[in-house]
């Protein structure tokens, strides 16, 4: 079969290829609706989470028999055409559990000690703490939402620090719950009684918009808000108000909603632009401006051993499929 990776980015550059030779595939920089000329060669194709691959793309790729998305999340795969198609997604479920807890819990200490406000003033030439006030992790309430590979890292975190943990999760898990010692709550109770609020949950139906104008009142007042999941589980208009009203103290993202937009500086003057993606982009420039939001570009999970085991484990995922055993299918 004809393998070919696609998006492939400067941070895989060292590593990708040594890979790929092994599988005698071949490598792209574009993104794969940039390159479906090229892709409708190949059987096998493994993107990263920027390419889309809905329908209307994936219908110009007749010889395409497996999607390895180098990725836990497969929400930019059209999951229902793929099953139509017989079209078997792979992703990669576990990479880097405590790689994206690590960047989780640096953004609650920049937020929580001011870290890159103190940084800033001593760049422009000040060396005085005054108005750099920070708090105390420890006796605080960590709540995290969704407590599965990587929220458990971040329970264990969170108790280092001597802290007290809420979590959240779909069904009860005792002997885990005992384990990690954290306890139990609904995310009504979470959001009410946490000072410090972190998500850790895939971006399904079902979470999207997870934390919204609605129940992003019900926020602890002074509480400072963590998501490294997906853009789309918090509702970005949701963030800002709850600052500017003085629910939320601050806020940490690795992740916007509509963020592939983000990187685009001429997106704001598109005549093509959507009315919905507009009121994004603006938000999330309203966002970055405020001294008490910290925003990186998606990247809690960018270390070189977390993109070895992705890269390695999405090689192994087409190497088990040429061989008729597939593993770590998503889609059913």
């Amino acid at each position: 079969m004809k393998i070919a990776f696609f998006e492939v980015k400067d941070w895989e550059k060292d590593i990708l290829p040594r890979y790929a030779r092994k599988l005698n595939a071949d490598v792209f920089t574009q993104e794969l609706e940039e390159a479906l000329d090229i892709a409708a060669e190949y059987e096998i194709i493994s993107c990263f989470i920027y390419s889309d691959l809905s329908a209307k793309n994936l219908q110009k790729l007749p010889r395409l028999k497996m999607i390895a998305t180098r990725s836990t999340g497969f929400d930019h795969i059209d999951l229902e055409y793929c099953r139509k198609k017989k079209i078997t997604v792979c992703n990669v479920p576990s990479y880097g559990e405590n790689t994206v807890a690590e960047h989780a819990f640096a953004l609650i200490l920049a937020l929580s000690r001011r870290i890159v406000e103190g940084v800033q003033r001593v760049r422009q030439g000040g060396f005085s703490p005054v108005g750099l006030t920070g708090f105390d992790l420890k006796g605080k309430t960590l709540g995290v939402i969704g407590v599965g590979n990587i929220g458990q890292w971040m329970v264990r975190y969170g108790k280092a620090f001597g802290m007290k943990v809420l979590g959240v999760t779909h069904s009860p898990h005792p002997e885990m719950e005992k384990k990690l010692g954290y306890q139990r709550v609904s995310l009504e109770v979470c959001l009410a009684e946490s000072d410090v609020i972190t998500i850790h949950v895939p971006y399904t139906p079902h979470t999207h918009h997870l934390i919204n104008k609605q129940n992003i009142k019900k926020i602890k007042k002074g509480a400072i808000l963590i998501n490294t999941s997906r853009g789309p589980v918090v509702e970005t208009e949701a963030i800002l108000w709850a600052l500017e009203n003085k629910i939320l103290a601050g806020a940490g993202l690795d992740v916007l909603e509509e963020e592939e937009i983000l990187d685009d500086p001429t997106a704001l003057f598109s005549q093509y632009i959507s009315r919905d993606d507009l009121s994004e982009l603006v938000t999330a420039h309203l966002l970055r401006e405020k001294p008490n939001v910290l925003i990186t570009p998606h990247n809690a999970f960018n270390t070189k051993e977390a993109i070895e085991r992705i890269i390695k484990t999405t090689c192994e995922n087409i190497k088990k499929f040429t061989k008729g055993t597939p593993q770590n299918v998503v889609g059913g």
